[in-house]
């Protein structure tokens, strides 16, 4: 808040009692104003035929959002009979084959602005502390740091923790194999390496995954962050069975991000991908607040 006084001389009325000099004061309070983005699935590809992809009786729940489609191809998204998709809305730039169930549609819609577009990416480290591919066991902490080579947590390993920080997974990817389970808090996955190295994310069936991004700072939000240099087509899979509890939101900008055989449990999760498929059912819900997911604009706006 600023203050600002100016002492001026009277006029006239000074002739009927009034001081001779007069003081003025002008307040003004500036403060952090913004917009909450009404999309949890935002699908950026430009012309891809389905885009977004929901089919094989998969039920997917949108619960409170909106879904965005920016590919103009005439079936930019399908949503095959028996499937069906709740939401508040489904706007596509192109068109629809929309056979199963769907929220209220609007296609012709301009396409949506990438939110993460100018996040930079976090400096990539030395390899010398992970030079290959680690692997935790049953109870491990994983701390974090550069991992050349990726991260892997084998089936059936139990107890796994995550220690708050920004993990760089260097090459090798991300696993989460069958029935382990995985906690977290506080976190930021970048996903990077060269086009041959590359590896994405991989959640297998029957894994417990509880992990949530950072709740400040420039990834703010952001759980899980694709290299955007990145071309390949190694695609981040959440697989049948999977009880995640994700916090945060899938930045996958060009690759694809595929759901498999039904994902329960889902927490205030937003996706942000090339490509979106589901071909088991998953529940995505929304953060009105835009904190959680890093989907808040904000901007210096004069409040009074």
């Amino acid at each position: 808040a600023v203050t600002v006084q100016r002492s001026i001389k009277t006029g006239l009325i000074r002739f009927v009692g009034a001081a001779a000099t007069s003081t003025i004061t002008a307040k003004a309070t500036a403060g952090l104003d913004g917009t909450v983005s009404p999309d949890c699935i935002i699908v950026l590809d430009p012309s891809a035929q389905n885009a977004f992809l929901v089919n094989n009786g998969a039920t997917v729940a949108a619960t409170g959002c909106q879904i965005a489609v920016n590919s103009t191809n005439a079936q930019a998204a399908s949503i095959a009979a028996g499937s069906s998709v709740t939401g508040k809305e489904l706007d596509i730039v192109g068109g629809c084959s929309c056979v199963g169930g769907f929220p209220t549609l609007k296609t012709a819609q301009p396409a949506v602005a990438d939110p993460f577009a100018s996040l930079p990416a976090p400096a990539i480290g030395s390899c010398a502390a992970h030079p290959t591919m680690y692997t935790a066991g049953s109870g491990a902490t994983i701390m974090p740091g550069t991992y050349c080579g990726g991260i892997t947590v084998s089936n059936g390993v139990t107890g796994v923790t995550f220690a708050a920080g920004d993990y760089i997974i260097n090459g090798g990817g991300l696993t989460f194999g069958g029935g382990v389970t995985v906690s977290g808090s506080n976190l930021m996955f970048y996903l990077t390496g060269t086009n041959a190295t590359y590896a994405s994310l991989i959640i297998a069936n029957g894994v417990t995954v509880t992990l949530s991004g950072p709740t400040s700072g420039i990834y703010q939000g952001v759980l899980f962050y694709q290299d955007r240099t990145i071309t390949s087509s190694s695609n981040a899979t959440f697989a049948g069975g999977a009880n995640m509890n994700l916090t945060g939101s899938l930045y996958f900008p060009t690759t694809n991000v595929s759901f498999s055989n039904g994902v329960s449990g889902a927490d205030t999760t937003a996706i942000v991908a090339k490509q979106v498929s589901f071909v088991g059912g998953a529940d995505i819900k929304y953060d009105p607040t835009g904190s959680l997911t890093g989907l808040f604009s904000k901007a210096i706006a004069l409040m009074q």
